[in-house]
């Protein structure tokens, strides 16, 4: 049984999809730029917000300058419409219901701004998370290891207690580059197919299976 267990946020333990899609779409359109359908955010997320508008941007819009100010107008309208659709995949309540009850310390690791990441976590959540860490200024995105690395330094847990769940390539480079068993949710927005090509220890397809790999 693993002592800590890391999730990812967006695409994870959170269905966000449209509210981030919204946020994008609205932040184009104020520029007069292109929207974009829903699905193709699936492969937009990943990165951190600043990757996300910069990927929704037209080829030749790519500029520092242009994407500070779709990305300023996309943190106002996704400050206020973050939980307008947000909702939590089938099972994950009850998931950190019985992980709390063994024990086991939980803690989210995202690329989400911190400042939303902390905010949405305790709306949908409450108390459920030990720590939760969103992207913060001066540290790198995901998949650089160095936030899941600090997580195991506050828990003083060694890697081969902890272990890193999420629903993207990023996050199965994340837990390998941090040196932790790394679980695949099938339910998020990318699916199974990329996450095994990522090196995925493990894929599962409902919460209890996510559950069983945790505690066994």
């Amino acid at each position: 049984m693993y002592k800590v267990a890391i999730f990812d946020l967006d695409g994870t333990l959170l269905n966000t999809l449209k509210d981030l899609a919204d946020a994008c779409n609205f932040a184009l359109r104020s520029h007069g730029f292109s929207e974009h359908q829903i699905d193709e955010y699936k492969y937009f997320l990943g990165n951190g917000v600043y990757k996300l508008v910069e990927r929704a941007l037209p080829m030749d819009k790519k500029d520092g300058e242009t994407v500070d100010k779709v990305l300023t107008e996309f943190k106002k309208y996704y400050e206020k419409h973050k939980s307008d659709f947000t909702k939590p995949y089938d099972g994950i309540e009850e998931l950190l219901i019985a992980l709390k009850e063994t024990g086991i310390k939980t803690a989210v690791v995202s690329n989400k701004p911190h400042e939303f990441a902390v905010e949405i976590v305790e709306r949908y959540f409450g108390k459920s998370f030990d720590i939760v860490f969103g992207k913060r200024e001066g540290y790198l995105a995901k998949p650089d290891p160095t936030t899941v690395i600090e997580t195991l330094n506050h828990f003083k847990c060694k890697k081969e207690e902890a272990v890193y769940i999420g629903d993207s390539d990023v996050d199965m480079f994340t837990g390998k580059n941090a040196g932790l068993f790394s679980i695949g949710v099938a339910w998020g927005f990318r699916g199974a197919r990329e996450l095994s090509a990522a090196g995925a220890n493990k894929i599962v397809y409902t919460s209890e299976e996510l559950l069983s790999e945790i505690i066994k």
